[in-house]
């Protein structure tokens, strides 16, 4: 998930947070949520998924799925897929600008985004990750320009679906999750991926700077909001990593953000919300120690390709780790049998408790809808997933 998703996922978040039924008779699906990541037995695992690339739904109906499974809303409820509900509250920046086109050709188009962000991005074909061309916060100057537009946290449009999503979340049977914000993934994506690299050692003062200003941000927004609905889950969005871990020196991450996931794990919990985690690909292996150390306790969505096997960090860290997703998609875009093999060697570590398997990032196109069904399939009979698939 790019940080722009992260932004339509708010956008979305009050029509999200309507109640609905697990589909299992018995616990509620936020029951069963609660008593999973307390490494509690549950009858049914909740059954969640972490949704799939644009390009994926097209060639599964070109592959026999039905035509009005049309975008992620309407797959969950085909496959059967669970969802939790959002409190609707923003703690990113506002918009500095409106979103505009400032070039358009054949098969691309260069885009400024509603952070000041310039990036370029095909028409056709899969979606690509967008190639950025200039980025808003360059210096000091321009990050207090940037500054004074969008980390207020008392600015409106944070809030504007703050009260609907409360009146939806008063009986839900889902679990109602918050989004905890971004301390390093939205910085990199305002700063550049090398100027970001490059910062803990040229310019440590001014990158410190902005990790505080997103970590007082996140506060103050979580602040205002946990009083008013008891939440279930915290995520934020940390996409720092990469196969050889992370961009920025782990002692760094340690000393300046750490304290910050500290701060808001213990106000979490002081709300009586227990599972916190954030969206991180890659090698997160490097960082896991500081995670935990903070109270980030709930690893998302474990990337084995990149090197995060959850396998492994169960053996390392035993049950003072959770676990979310952790399911390889490239086993899966294999055949049956090789799909068997990853389910049964997850199966322990599922069997343990604290773990939700799902598939280790979105869908891509390369996995078939016939591996798809199989996978859901199997899934469902090896760790008693919950759900109630329609196909």
């Amino acid at each position: 998930m790019d940080f722009e998703e992260i932004g339509e996922w708010l956008e979305k978040s009050a029509e999200g947070a309507e109640s609905e039924t697990s589909g299992v008779s018995g616990p509620t699906l936020r029951d069963r949520f609660i008593k999973t990541m307390a490494f509690e037995e549950v009858e049914h695992l909740p059954n969640f998924e972490f949704g799939y690339w644009d390009k994926t739904l097209e060639v599964w109906r070109e592959q026999g799925m039905p035509d009005h499974v049309v975008d992620e809303a309407s797959a969950y409820a085909f496959f059967g897929i669970e969802n939790w509900a959002v409190l609707s509250c923003n703690a990113n920046p506002t918009a500095v600008c409106e979103h505009e086109t400032l070039q358009e050709t054949d098969d691309r188009i260069i885009y400024r985004d509603h952070y000041g962000c310039v990036a370029e991005i095909n028409k056709f074909g899969d979606r690509s990750i967008p190639h950025y061309i200039e980025y808003p916060i360059k210096d000091r100057a321009s990050w207090e320009a940037f500054k004074e537009k969008a980390m207020d946290p008392e600015n409106p449009e944070r809030w504007a679906s703050f009260e609907h999503s409360i009146e939806l979340l008063q009986h839900t049977t889902q679990p109602v999750g918050v989004y905890a914000g971004s301390l390093m993934g939205i910085p990199r994506n305002l700063i550049g991926f090398e100027q970001i690299a490059t910062m803990p050692y040229e310019d440590p003062e001014l990158l410190t700077d902005i990790i505080n200003c997103f970590g007082a941000c996140i506060i103050a927004v979580l602040e205002k909001a946990l009083p008013r609905v008891q939440v279930d889950l915290a995520m934020g969005w940390e996409d720092i990593c990469f196969n050889s871990g992370p961009i920025l020196p782990p002692d760094y991450i340690r000393e300046v953000v750490g304290p910050w996931y500290k701060r808001i794990s213990a106000l979490l919990r002081e709300h009586g919300c227990n599972t916190y985690t954030t969206d991180t690909d890659g090698n997160i292996l490097p960082i896991v120690d500081i995670f935990l150390d903070n109270g980030l306790d709930t690893m998302f969505p474990v990337e084995v390709h990149a090197g995060t096997d959850p396998v492994d960090l169960r053996k390392r860290y035993g049950k003072h780790i959770k676990l979310w997703g952790g399911v390889c998609k490239m086993r899966i875009a294999e055949d049956e049998a090789a799909i068997d093999a990853e389910l049964e060697r997850l199966r322990p570590c599922v069997e343990e408790g604290g773990f939700i398997p799902t598939v280790d990032h979105r869908v891509p196109a390369n996995i078939t809808y016939k591996n798809y069904l199989y996978y859901l399939d199997r899934k469902r009979a090896l760790f008693n997933i919950g759900g109630s698939p329609k196909y």
